[in-house]
């Protein structure tokens, strides 16, 4: 099983601000984001969203929403893992992406969200609202 780093989610109520910041010192660009029912902007190097920032008006304060890591092992597997980790967790899937989202609440309260392809149909416990955020 092979882990890459994916990106680090913000929650803000100040997206335009963040974007500029990331574009400043790091050179990000905005670009393609799934059509997820909350607003927001992803930013990228390259082909690579790094940074994914969702615009919460309720925020006084820029906060990190989670951490996420990608595999290429089937999403089934990974969720069996967590589920015999016994961490409190939650499943959806990218809108028009296909990816399989299990959003890990680990000890300390931080939030991981493993992203691994489906080989086969799994059971979605969190569905995407206007309101935003990451589950879990």
């Amino acid at each position: 099983m092979t882990w890459h780093f994916d990106h680090l989610a913000f929650n803000t109520a100040e997206g335009d601000v963040l974007q500029q910041a990331f574009q400043a010192l790091l050179g990000l660009q905005a670009g393609r984001r799934p059509p997820f029912p909350f607003p927001g902007r992803w930013l990228y190097q390259d082909a690579q969203a790094l940074v994914h920032v969702i615009e919460q008006p309720t925020f006084a304060e820029t906060a990190l929403s989670h951490i996420a890591f990608r595999t290429e092992e089937d999403a089934a597997q990974v969720l069996q893992r967590v589920q015999a980790s016994g961490l409190p967790h939650q499943v959806a899937q990218v809108p028009q992406d296909g990816t399989w989202q299990i959003f890990v609440r680990i000890p300390g309260g931080l939030v991981l969200e493993l992203d691994a392809p489906a080989g086969g149909q799994l059971d979605a416990d969190y569905r995407y609202k206007a309101d935003g955020g990451a589950p879990a």
